[in-house]
């Protein structure tokens, strides 16, 4: 092999090189954005379930305290005031509704797309537990 043919298997090798380690960061990248999508979404689903679930224990007796106590418990679940979207109580008072919805960046991604930001959103509904009922007596009765 001559030394212009070696130059050039080089230059092919190299730009071969940077092409594989360019398209293992844009891979990686996109894994990890979904990754991180998704545990942000989890993290505000769950955070908005346990937040109704406090809530409607106040259900149907107390709306307004059921809507304080939901909210309080969505921000002690990681969830910012500003990200609650909505917070009602149903016509009938018997279940709330919480609307949440986070902004999270994305950073490779914005950089070549140019949005940097997507927004999660996450709602959750919940009515307040049955009532208790006493377990069955067995044996004689009289």
């Amino acid at each position: 092999m001559n030394a212009e043919k070696r130059k050039k298997f080089r230059l092919a090798a190299h730009l071969l090189l940077a092409g594989t380690i360019i398209a293992g960061a844009v891979i990686l990248d996109g894994v990890a954005e979904r990754y991180y999508f998704y545990s942000n979404w989890i993290k505000l689903q769950n955070a908005a379930y346990s937040a109704t679930i406090a809530g409607s224990t106040y259900l149907p007796s107390n709306p307004r305290q059921a809507l304080a106590v939901a909210r309080k418990y969505a921000e002690l679940n990681g969830v910012r005031a500003n990200e609650i979207v909505t917070a009602r109580v149903a016509h009938d008072n018997r279940t709330i509704i919480l609307r949440v919805k986070r902004a999270i960046p994305f950073y490779l991604d914005g950089a070549v797309v140019g949005d940097t930001t997507r927004s999660i959103s996450a709602i959750a509904a919940s009515a307040p537990p049955p009532p208790r009922s006493l377990p069955a007596r067995r044996g004689i009765q009289a």
